[in-house]
């Protein structure tokens, strides 16, 4: 049953870079997996108080607005010594603060981050005081081909969560070192009971209740993730989130960057793909070049206040100002001139190059998403940057795939 039910057309790539400096990246490692085996019913024996024990560690994570205002965020686990909390969070319009953790049975507690993969907005939380009992977890790359498994989501407020009975690891262009897919079996897509599996963070384990993975991030403001009936976003792979607890954590090339973009390149293509990228690294490391070598402010007086309206327009248009990326960072990311002076922070930038009637490149940025603030000559060199993005263009992931 995977049928569109729009096409989409902006770009989507999953990618990190280094953010904390005017510098550079320089190295990437890449790991591959054999295919998974096909699951036999034999191979697996249902434990319910596994199952309930599992169902009872799920944690709800709410953040806190200005004003105090309370929005649940995602769900989460304990991981470690039970002392942190491993989630999925999206940073488009969050900053790193203060986060509430509420519990089962445990009562609340309050938590901060401790370390982020941007790669895929996977999030380790410390808790304050206090600890929680730690989930037992599974390779996903030990899952068989359509094994059946369970995942723990929510539509409201309770924190008891509702499961869903789902299958996977379905065929997917991703390497379980850092995602999954999975699917919907039949009987639900034809409505046998659709329970929370559209839910950030929501937890999937196996029938043993051996925790696999947590949902991806759902829903953006620059993307609008759309796919076929019953699609559920990839599943972030235990290991890879786990590996946050690492005291290395915030030394890699993924600890801040940008969470996603939006991309359209003059006279070549657009696309909206889902998923983590394959090779995010060439991207990363020019948008920092880009970031490093910036001139003197520029108008902004042909932009409105929202930058996305100008986005969608810009790739709408059959005449664009040129080529033009838009990207989010989970923390501010520095602007530098070529001199290695900082010039601002930015929660986001909108680069854009190549633009009509000679006008100069730019990077426009903002401290909160996506409100356009100011903007900055581009003195270095794009091709970089515009080739790597269209190597992403024309090597798509599958979307909902």
């Amino acid at each position: 049953m995977k049928r569109w039910i729009k096409t989409i057309v902006t770009a989507m790539i999953l990618f990190s870079m280094m953010a904390a400096g005017c510098g550079k990246i320089t190295t990437q490692t890449t790991v591959t997996t054999a295919p998974a085996a096909t699951y036999t019913a034999t191979q697996t024996t249902t434990s319910l108080s596994t199952i309930g024990s599992t169902k009872d560690s799920v944690v709800q994570v709410w953040v806190k607005d200005s004003s105090g205002a309370k929005t649940l965020e995602a769900l989460g686990v304990p991981v470690g010594d039970g002392t942190t909390i491993l989630t999925i969070v999206n940073y488009e319009d969050y900053s790193p603060g203060e986060m509430e953790i509420t519990t089962q049975n445990n009562g609340t507690f309050t938590a901060t981050v401790q370390a982020i993969d941007a790669r895929t907005g996977a999030t380790l939380l410390k808790l304050a005081s206090g600890k929680l009992p730690a989930v037992t977890t599974r390779d996903p790359a030990t899952l068989k081909t359509n094994e059946p498994l369970i995942i723990w989501g929510q539509n409201h407020s309770d924190p008891i969560p509702e499961s869903t009975d789902i299958i996977g690891p379905v065929t997917s262009p991703y390497s379980p070192v850092l995602a999954f897919n999975v699917a919907l079996p039949e009987s639900i897509l034809n409505g046998g009971g659709w329970c929370g599996a559209q839910t950030q963070g929501a937890v999937v384990v196996d029938r043993n209740g051996k925790v696999l993975g947590l949902e991806s991030i759902y829903t953006t403001r620059l993307i609008m993730r759309l796919g076929y009936p019953g699609y559920i976003p990839p599943i972030i792979s235990i290991g890879s989130a786990a590996a946050l607890l690492s005291t290395d954590a915030n030394k890699q090339i993924w600890a801040n960057g940008p969470l996603l973009f939006a991309a359209n390149i003059s006279a070549s293509r657009s696309g909206n793909y889902d998923g983590i990228d394959r090779d995010y690294l060439p991207v990363a490391n020019a948008i920092t070049q880009v970031l490093n070598k910036l001139g003197g402010p520029l108008s902004i007086s042909d932009l409105p206040q929202d930058f996305i309206s100008y986005a969608i327009g810009n790739e709408a248009t059959s005449s664009p100002d040129g080529s033009l990326l838009t990207t989010v960072f989970p923390r501010p990311v520095n602007l530098c001139n070529s001199a290695e002076t900082l010039l601002t922070q930015a929660k986001w930038v909108g680069i854009q190059w190549d633009r009509n009637n000679g006008k100069p490149g730019r990077v426009v940025y903002g401290s909160a998403a996506y409100t356009v603030e100011g903007s900055f000559e581009i003195t270095g060199d794009t091709s970089s940057l515009e080739n790597a993005v269209k190597t992403m263009l024309n090597d798509p992931l599958p979307y909902g795939q």
